[in-house]
Formats: structure tokens, C-alpha cells, sequence
């Protein structure tokens, strides 16, 4: 990581945007009528940097970029479940509410990571693989394609055992894909950033990675 200049200020975000889900993503909004975790207007941000790091630094770093994120979510767990669980001052009177709020991290976090691992290392193995297939062209497809996958798979365990108890069953089915079709909305919104972005640091950083000969197994740190 020390030869390149902006990388450390990727993997910063990357572990900002998915700490902000923990605390938040148990909070259901309606849209459309269907009861869906607020993170979807956020979290689409984790998979956008996947990307870019995965088109111009390549999926070892992308997956490095991941293992961190994950790190910082259970590092974060642990502290929000010292705060739950430590004797709070007599003057304190609304501990209460840090208790309803940090008790359901745990479960969050836990399914949280799985959905995040599945979700993105399926993502940065889909763009990988299509940018050398088609020899680095098409990026906006390549792009919109990864995300379709990643983010069906990510929001699918989430929601399923995530959200298990907190979201009604009946509407589970309805939630995954309304989920899935904003969080991939968010993402061709940002589609021009995210492009930009990947150009910019491609020529900054002098660097353009093709995975052809990576080795794509996603324990391996």
C-alpha cells in the first residue's frame, strides 16, 4: 500500500461507510409501501469503492480493502457491547436507549459480514473476470453488472437473517428485491463518479490491474 498515493484514503471510506450501517441498518422505512432497512441509501457506497478498487488496483486489494472493513466491524461490536453491558452513572437516565439500540449489533454485525463478504468478493470476482474478458472495455457495463450480483447476493443473506425478527416475514421476498433495485439504482446514479474516479486514480497512480493470474481465493489475506 505504501507505493500508492490515494489508496489508504479509499480503504478509510470504505471502513466509514460500512461502520455507519451497524448502529443504523435495524431502522425500517416504508418505500413503496414494503419495510426496508434505511442503510439502502448508504450502504451502496461500500460496494462502489469495491469497485473502483478492484478496477484499478485489482481484486487482491479489493480483498484486502474487505478484510480490514471487516476487522472494524467486529472491533466496533465489542466496544458497542462494552457500552451496553457497563453500569451506567445514576444521573443517566435514558441508558435504556443505548441498550435498544447497540443490543441488536450484534446481530447485525454478525450477518452484517457475512452478507458484506459474499456480497463483495461475488462483485469484485464478477468485475475482475469481465474486465479481462473483455479487455478492459465497457466499464459502465462491467460496472452495473458486478453490483447486480453483489448486491442481490449481499442483500439477500441481510435480510433473511440480518433482519431476522426485526423485518415481517411476510414481506421479506418483496423487501430483498426492492432492496437490491435501489441500493443498484444508487449505484448507476454515482455510475459517472464512480467512472471518473477510476480514471483519475488509474492515471495518478500509474496503475491498471488485470487480473489474470490472481489468485481469487477470497480467505486468503
Amino acid at each position: 500500500m505504501g507505493q500508492f498515493k490515494y489508496l489508504h484514503h479509499l480503504y478509510i471510506w470504505n471502513v466509514v461507510f460500512a461502520l455507519v450501517c451497524i448502529p443504523t441498518s435495524g431502522k425500517m422505512i416504508d418505500v413503496f409501501g414494503v419495510p426496508l432497512s434505511i442503510s439502502i441509501f448508504y450502504f451502496p457506497f461500500v460496494c462502489i469503492l469495491q469497485d473502483v478498487f478492484t478496477e484499478v488496483y485489482g481484486y487482491v486489494q479489493a480483498r484486502k480493502a474487505l478484510w480490514y472493513l471487516i476487522l472494524a466491524q467486529i472491533f466496533s461490536v465489542l466496544v458497542y457491547q462494552f457500552v451496553v453491558y457497563y453500569p451506567p452513572s445514576a444521573v443517566m437516565t435514558n441508558n435504556q436507549s443505548f441498550v435498544d439500540v447497540l443490543s441488536a449489533a450484534p446481530q447485525l454485525v454478525f450477518f452484517g459480514i457475512v452478507a458484506v463478504f459474499l456480497g463483495d468478493i461475488a462483485n469484485n470476482y464478477v468485475l475482475a473476470k469481465m474486465k479481462v474478458r473483455m479487455d478492459g472495455k465497457l466499464p459502465s457495463l462491467r460496472f452495473v453488472a458486478s453490483t447486480i450480483v453483489g448486491q442481490f447476493v449481499n442483500t439477500a443473506v441481510f435480510y433473511v437473517f440480518g433482519l431476522w425478527g426485526i423485518l415481517p416475514i411476510d414481506n421479506l421476498l418483496q423487501a430483498v428485491l426492492l432492496a437490491s433495485v435501489v441500493k443498484i439504482i444508487v449505484e448507476i446514479v454515482m455510475l459517472p463518479a464512480s467512472l471518473r474516479l477510476s480514471s483519475w486514480l488509474k492515471q495518478k497512480e500509474g496503475i491498471d490491474v488485470y487480473d489474470r493470474d490472481t489468485d481469487f481465493n477470497p480467505l486468503k489475506l
